[in-house]
């Protein structure tokens, strides 16, 4: 472990002394901006392009402040282009000297498309049906497809949506990937981990339409820059503030409401973005249609970036979060007669977030390499039970040290990197686990990668192979672990066919713990796995295929196989106890995702309609011990269909979601249970009534459905924008179940028919 940890920094010190190093040619560069002529917005993703006798030399696409950078530029004649869909393009002569930095602040004029006009690019991303290989790319307008309570969209709202992706209500903050379990799933903001990033009503998340650049989520088959989980990653790039004008948003909704702030520091070299985010229906609906809604929840977030010269960039990042609820605030009686006045605290649950960290970029104008060092500390509290006396506490603290680096190639790039995450995970569970009680573990967690991306065969074939370390250092361990990906595309990049596949080996040193037959259960203690025992592990393996039939409409089908090894679950037991021992499970994910997407396709009377369908089927199994069943997150069939008509500024929306029932522990009777003593005479005391439980996980609860319909009118006026949404979530006011109480015979329900309304003043 010492060799590779000190080969690593010989490697990054020989690349510091090649950057330092005198350029072997006097070589040009270009920067600049691109923004919208008509609002002065900055562009994400314009084209910028350099051409010599019709030849693409370089491109670049503009980042979220619209800057581009195109370095390493050979002097000579050159035609410079800036493009994008629906705006004017525009081009330049240039006449470009040894050694020259040339600025230029582009703005592009709109133009007016005829309906039906067709424009595809190569490298386009987002989209319900742009997976490849287990990774969807996530951009602002996909979240924004999706309308939640409130006005802005949310992550969250558009993950629960996709393919694979199972919540187990409305309420408690946790997502299940293909088959993993909650602990078993990253997510990250800027390289830093946030620990519970989703809100306790699972609408919400920690990351708004308003602050994200781009997501990368993989449902597995996840490359080799990421590691210490077995499931699922979700990576998530915060978009930076406007170093032009200064912007920023005001929303008003009872669900929660929102203020931003961005603007430039230093203009077009440094800005800063502030998103504030509050919930205000625990004030405003205290007795919502007969039932207490007593949930609270927000988020604060800021971040500073500023470009430093032509090479270098740095950003500091803020981000707060805090969740409070009772998960039992729908509770109802054994007839179905709701409990508007219960208040019962032994079913609170809170937990809160903070991140700090920043970034260091620097892309050579020398050499052809972009190195990026992330530094920062994460922490997470969770606890279960009443606010001042609570039943079971977790804390996770952890410092992370990334350094990696990426060598461009014509055809590609090759990427390594180092990173080292320092962690403290603490927990008083007051016996719920046997041999865990109170206690605070450290762990340090090393890992390093290579890996190439390279595209082959004209362009054709995209091959992604590379190799994965992770080693604790603190027990003298270490295991390598494979990956590979690839995508080919048989009738070129443009064409309309692609096939792609993935595999790899992952490992995860921390668990989760949580009884599993507790369904309303939404506390997870953290912990380190045994120093004497395997950690677990898993292997994934993907292939999919996606078509496009025609400009608007787009078809994907994937399927996936994950093993796991060494996974720690609770030891069954027909007796109801809050003790529970722990076991080694091993377990097998399995299914098929199938995704239809549609978008801008003319319909009447100058209306177009917009859309997605999404399916998928899953079998998780568990072998503990002999013991073979499927866990609470075993989600047989789950559909989900939305729908968007949009005619000039106003969009009506329809969204339905539909899922198979989840497996849940029946009881098998009851008996009478006595505490032995010398006193007890078991002949006239009378004793505790105790429900037994039977096979474990052989009952399913009843599937869930849901309809939420919005409607929403926008009002653009150059860089101010008003949009108003109205809308209702459950329109059916079905009863859907979340957890049954077997102790109090009373079923805890979903949320009802709840109307939203909401307000948001925005100046771009």
């Amino acid at each position: 472990m010492p060799q590779i940890v000190s080969r690593s920094a010989f490697l990054f010190g020989l690349l510091t002394i090649l950057v330092s190093a005198p350029a072997f040619s006097q070589q040009a560069l270009i920067r600049g901006f691109v923004s919208d002529g008509s609002t002065e917005q900055t562009m994400q993703g314009a084209s910028v392009t350099l051409f010599s006798n019709n030849v693409v030399i370089k491109g670049v696409v503009s980042d979220a402040d619209g800057y581009f950078l195109i370095n390493r530029i050979t002097p000579g004649t050159y035609t410079f282009q800036v493009s994008f869909i629906g705006f004017k393009s525009f081009e330049e002569e240039l006449e470009i000297q040894p050694g020259s930095v040339i600025e230029r602040t582009v703005l592009l004029s709109p133009i007016q498309l005829e309906i039906g006009e067709v424009i595809v690019e190569a490298e386009a991303e987002g989209g319900a049906t742009a997976v490849i290989a287990g990774l969807e790319t996530v951009v602002p307008a996909d979240i924004a497809r999706v309308p939640v309570p409130g006005v802005s969209g949310d992550l969250a709202g558009y993950l629960q949506t996709l393919p694979g992706v199972v919540i187990q209500g409305d309420r408690g903050g946790q997502i299940f990937v293909r088959g993993g379990a909650v602990d078993q799933n990253l997510a990250l903001l800027d390289g830093l981990p946030v620990y519970m990033p989703f809100h306790i009503l699972s609408f919400y998340s920690a990351f708004p339409e308003d602050i994200v650049n781009r997501v990368d989520f993989y449902t597995g088959g996840f490359g080799a820059e990421y590691g210490s989980r077995v499931s699922s990653i979700i990576d998530v790039k915060a978009r930076n503030g406007n170093k032009q004008n200064i912007a920023g948003a005001v929303g008003f909704a009872p669900f929660l409401s929102e203020a931003r702030f961005e603007g430039p520091i230093i203009r077009n070299r440094a800005s800063l973005i502030v998103n504030l985010r509050q919930s205000f229906i625990e004030e405003l609906f205290p007795n919502l249609l007969g039932q207490r809604m007593p949930y609270r929840f927000g988020d604060r977030f800021a971040k500073l970036h500023t470009l430093i010269g032509s090479s270098h960039s740095l950003s500091l990042m803020i981000l707060d979060t805090d969740d409070r609820g009772d998960i039992a605030g729908t509770k109802k009686t054994f007839d179905g007669e709701t409990l508007s006045s219960i208040k019962t605290d032994s079913t609170e649950v809170s937990w809160t977030n903070q991140v700090y960290g920043g970034t260091y970029e620097f892309q050579s104008n020398r050499i052809p390499l972009v190195v990026r060092l992330t530094a920062g500390w994460s922490f997470m509290n969770n606890e279960f039970g009443p606010k001042d006396a609570p039943e079971r506490i977790t804390d996770v603290e952890s410092f992370d040290l990334k350094l990696y680096a990426s060598w461009l190639l014509k055809a590609g790039t090759i990427d390594f990197g180092f990173s080292r995450r320092k962690s403290t995970l603490s927990y008083e569970l007051d016996g719920l686990f046997q041999d865990f009680t109170t206690a605070s573990e450290d762990l340090t967690e090393v890992e390093a990668f290579v890996s190439t991306n390279l595209s082959v065969a004209k362009e054709k074939l995209t091959i992604n192979p590379g190799v994965h370390m992770y080693a604790l250092t603190d027990r003298s361990r270490s295991w390598l672990e494979p990956r590979f990906r690839m995508s080919w595309y048989p009738l070129g990049r443009t064409g309309s066919l692609t096939l792609h596949g993935a595999w790899g080996v992952y490992h995860q040193a921390t668990v989760g713990l949580n009884d599993e037959r507790d369904l309303g259960n939404q506390f997870t203690a953290w912990v380190v796995t045994p120093d004497d025992g395997d950690i677990p592990q898993s292997i994934h393996t993907i292939a999919g295929v996606s078509y496009r039939f025609a400009p608007w409409l787009n078809v994907a089908v994937e399927g996936f196989y994950k093993k796991y090894d060494e996974l720690s679950v609770p030891i069954f037991s027909s007796f109801p106890s809050f003790t529970t021992a722990l076991q080694s499970a091993d377990g097998v994910a399995k299914g098929v995702d199938i995704r239809i997407d549609m978008q801008n396709r003319p319909f009447i009377e100058n209306t177009t309609l917009s859309g997605y369908l999404t399916y998928g089927f899953a079998e998780v199994e568990y072998d503990s011990g002999g013991l073979i069943y499927h866990p609470g997150h075993d989600r047989r069939h789950q559909l989900n269909a939305l729908v968007t008509a949009d005619l000039r500024e106003v969009s009506l929306t329809v969204q339905f979601q539909y899922g198979s029932g989840l497996p849940f522990t029946e009881s098998g009777g009851f008996d009478k249970w006595y505490l032995l003593t010398p006193d007890v005479d078991v002949a006239s005391e009378p004793g505790q009534d105790r429900i037994l439980y039977s096979s474990p996980f052989e009952g399913r609860q009843p599937t869930y459905s849901r309809m939420d319909v919005w409607l929403e009118k926008r009002i653009e006026h150059g860089r101010n924008v008003t949009t108003l949404r109205a809308g209702v979530v459950n329109l059916l006011n079905r009863d859907n179940l979340f957890y049954y109480d077997l102790f109090e015979f009373r079923r805890v329900d979903q949320l009802p028919l709840i109307p939203s309304i909401g307000v948001k003043f925005e100046l771009r």
